[in-house]
């Protein structure tokens, strides 16, 4: 029983560092996706802006 008790605040400490790190690769994720289609509405408006000067519509 004594042994239990000294594994527990380490398994703690394990399940929490492990729920950090997830956490933060979620974050990073949605800030990599934001950039990314940031990137990519500013390409289709660059298109789109050339091709209504050049007078030709998609």
């Amino acid at each position: 029983m004594i042994g239990l008790i000294g594994l527990l605040p380490g398994e703690i400490l394990y399940e929490a560092a492990k729920f950090i790190i997830m956490l933060l690769l979620l974050v990073v994720g949605v800030m990599i996706g934001g950039r990314l289609r940031m990137h990519s509405d500013a390409k289709k408006a660059a298109k789109k802006a050339v091709s209504e000067t050049d007078g030709t519509a998609e």
